[in-house]
């Protein structure tokens, strides 16, 4: 049943085929559903009053020869179609060509941008070769430098521990110590920053303070154990008088200058509580007694300022 109504349909299909190329003559197929049988008929078509009309003009009674060329001839139909298929053709070539066309820009652009990119990145990764070699050079002349630094910190350490270290020398501040008065060179030592002059007269504890100022000195101040090594070796022979005195009004052991007086760094002291006087220094002790007993004096001046004829 399907396939005769298939049929049916494609035959009248053909049918409008024909017509539209004037074809005068088809064959009409007709089915016969019940006898399963196929009938085919002969159709003419007959022409619109105006092709008769044609057909029939003086024109093509004169010229029956040229009726038959145009009749043989190609139709214009056909014609159309081909040129429809052509232009699909080119339409198609163009499409195939600009997309080819269009890639390949595409394509040259991204190869152009990869290019560039590997351009920059063997830029970078040259400036960073150069970066990594600089930081390895840097780091190798911070580590020289801190050797450097490292080593004169020891050598400065070295030096002035050289030049702390305590010396006696003879003839030093002949040429310091102007306007002093007649002082022996030959009775002078440094130690630190101070330097000491041991006088030969004996004298009571306020002469010996006159006698270091008229110089312009002072009694010996003794600020810490290292000091008193360094001058109590020195006083094996006799004893010396220094600047501790007993001020009653403060009821305080003090220093020349003022400064108060604590025993804790020092281990040899002998100060009774119920001696109110002077401070001496003997080769064994710290003590005190009566102001007005004589003994030698011990002055002082820092070094600061006459450390170059110090060690000269």
């Amino acid at each position: 049943m399907f396939l005769q109504t298939d049929i049916l349909i494609c035959l009248y299909i053909e049918i409008i085929l024909l017509r539209s190329f004037n074809a005068e003559h088809i064959f009409l197929v007709t089915l016969d559903m019940s006898n399963q049988e196929v009938t085919y008929s002969s159709l003419r078509f007959l022409q619109a009053p105006s092709e008769s009309q044609n057909r029939l003009s003086p024109r093509s009674t004169q010229r029956p020869g040229k009726t038959d060329d145009k009749e043989t001839s190609v139709p214009w139909h056909l014609l159309v179609v081909t040129l429809g298929i052509l232009c699909l053709l080119l339409l198609v070539t163009v499409t195939v060509l600009g997309t080819m066309i269009f890639r390949c820009i595409r394509e040259k652009q991204q190869e152009e941008s990869r290019q560039n990119l590997s351009q920059k990145y063997n830029i970078i990764q040259k400036d960073n070769y150069l970066k990594e070699q600089l930081l390895t050079n840097k780091t190798l002349e911070y580590g020289i430098l801190k050797n450097e630094t490292l080593q004169q910190k020891k050598e400065i350490a070295s030096l002035f521990k050289e030049k702390m270290r305590c010396h006696r020398k003879q003839g030093i501040f002949p040429k310091s110590l102007q306007n002093t008065g007649k002082l022996y060179d030959n009775r002078w030592s440094c130690c630190g920053v101070n330097c000491y002059y041991f006088t030969t007269k004996k004298e009571n504890w306020r002469g010996c303070k006159q006698t270091c100022e008229s110089y312009n000195l002072s009694l010996l101040k003794i600020d810490d154990e290292d000091e008193l090594a360094f001058v109590q070796p020195q006083t094996y022979r006799d004893s010396y008088w220094i600047g501790l005195s007993y001020n009653a009004k403060e009821s305080k052991w003090k220093w020349i200058d003022n400064g108060t007086f604590s025993g804790t760094n020092l281990k040899i002291i002998s100060l009774h509580s119920g001696i109110k006087g002077c401070a001496f220094l003997t080769a064994t002790k710290i003590t005190a007694i009566d102001c007005v007993n004589e003994y030698k004096c011990i002055c002082e001046k820092r070094i600061d300022s006459v450390l170059t004829a110090c060690f000269n």
